[in-house]
């Protein structure tokens, strides 16, 4: 591999070693980064460093050994006692000392990374590729759906990056519109619906981020980034910061800061009394720097996800939907051992009715082949009579266990006998040769 090669991998762990550092400095508290402040210095100047200026060959091929060189080099810097010429000097001396490779975790001992599968889908027709979603996931309540395009075009229309950026989440009864701002504030109704998603149900979800590009000519555009909603409130758990007030801006141009608390459906009404009609509420952090930071966090994280095309993403969706679907059926027939049919013959089971309205013909034709295919038996689909829903049915006998083959005469003679049994009498009408 030549040197540019070497250093542009160089400079991508860098990068993502500088990512995960800076995450971590969100979740400490300001004590700490108060005396932590002068290592923050430190580590921001050799990452410039490494950015910006040109490594020597010996350079590249040494911090490439380290899991984490932004790591080795600051420590180098900061442990720096003497008036050298410039951090350049620091790593120079820092590539010669052979020590650091048993003081560091090196990078020919990390875990293979395993991708985790998400995509990001740049400048798609919300309008088109959200409800294509929502037909893959969401059984009711459907209307939701427009309710958060709306809210959609209100953002598009201004430059406000807290009204631009969303969480889209379909479930199977709706859809869930989240600021993304909100997310990282403690007890807003954004971030207390993250955390219902990941402490409270265990319905899988899908989850994107949703950065908007304009509403022109063409619709409603935007970039999708497809999310884990688990990691995604956990992030946002440990990151937030707290809850604390409302600015209220009315038509008539003023503002007001209240506490969060006092701004409900019972104080709105006098709020309006006093100032007019409301124009906008924004929900305020303790610490709006916290907040910000853990924003820049994730649209990093997102940034390095491999882009898809967003055609395949909803096709591997039906695909999954009917594969999902059909891996339950099997899986419940096959744990049934008495016929459980009114008619006392059939084993059944029932398609689920979060399926049932989003499958169409085609899907229901799929579904029936893969089932069959797994359980290797004959059945059939029909409704039940007096209940609304479809049924997968097969036979008593059909379903049953088969029995093991019987050993072979030649195997019964050859089996030993058990020490205690009498020795079979013999046939008096033996034919003699």
């Amino acid at each position: 591999m030549d040197l540019e090669k070497r250093y542009q991998q160089l400079l991508d762990r860098i990068t993502e070693n500088y990512t995960d550092y800076r995450a971590e400095l969100l979740l400490k508290d300001r004590q700490d980064l108060i005396d932590d402040a002068g290592r923050i210095a430190k580590t921001d100047e050799v990452f410039e460093y490494f950015t910006q200026k040109p490594l020597t060959k010996t350079e590249v091929a040494y911090f490439l050994n380290f899991q984490n060189p932004l790591e080795v080099a600051a420590d180098h810097w900061a442990g720096c006692k003497f008036e050298l010429d410039g951090l350049g000097a620091v790593m120079a001396d820092a590539a010669d000392k052979a020590a650091d490779l048993t003081l560091y975790a090196l990078a020919a001992d990390a875990p293979e990374h395993q991708p985790d599968g998400l995509q990001k889908f740049m400048d798609v027709d919300l309008e088109t590729v959200l409800p294509q979603i929502r037909a893959q996931k969401t059984a009711f309540y459907q209307k939701d759906l427009d309710y958060a395009l709306d809210t959609m075009r209100e953002g598009a229309a201004t430059e406000d990056p807290a009204k631009r950026n969303f969480v889209v989440i379909f479930r199977q009864s709706g859809v869930e519109c989240l600021n993304e701002r909100d997310m990282f504030i403690a007890g807003t109704r954004s971030y207390n619906t993250c955390q219902y998603y990941h402490h409270m149900t265990t319905e899988p979800v899908l989850a994107y981020s949703v950065e908007l590009l304009g509403d022109g000519e063409n619709g409603l555009r935007g970039n999708l980034y497809q999310q884990d909603q688990h990691r995604m409130a956990v992030f946002a758990e440990r990151a937030a910061s707290p809850y604390t007030d409302v600015t209220v801006t009315f038509f008539n141009g003023k503002s007001v800061r209240i506490p969060e608390k006092e701004y409900n459906y019972e104080t709105i009404p006098a709020l309006k009394y006093h100032y007019g009609d409301i124009l906008d509420a924004r929900n305020e952090a303790d610490d709006e720097s916290v907040v910000q930071g853990a924003l820049r966090r994730e649209h990093e994280r997102r940034e390095r996800l491999p882009r898809g095309h967003i055609a395949v993403h909803v096709q591997n969706l039906e695909q999954s939907r009917i594969q999902t679907e059909a891996d339950r059926l099997a899986a419940e027939l096959q744990r049934l051992t008495e016929p459980n049919a009114p008619d006392g013959t059939h084993f059944m089971a029932e398609v689920s009715p979060y399926f049932l309205p989003l499958a169409s013909q085609d899907d229901m034709n799929q579904l029936f082949e893969t089932v069959r295919a797994q359980l290797k038996q004959p059945m059939y689909i029909a409704p039940l009579e007096g209940k609304s829903g479809q049924y997968f049915f097969m036979r008593r006998e059909e379903r049953a266990q088969e029995q093991p083959p019987k050993p072979s005469i030649r195997e019964q003679l050859a089996a030993k006998s058990v020490p205690g049994d009498k020795p079979a009498a013999k046939s008096k009408n033996r034919e003699v040769r």
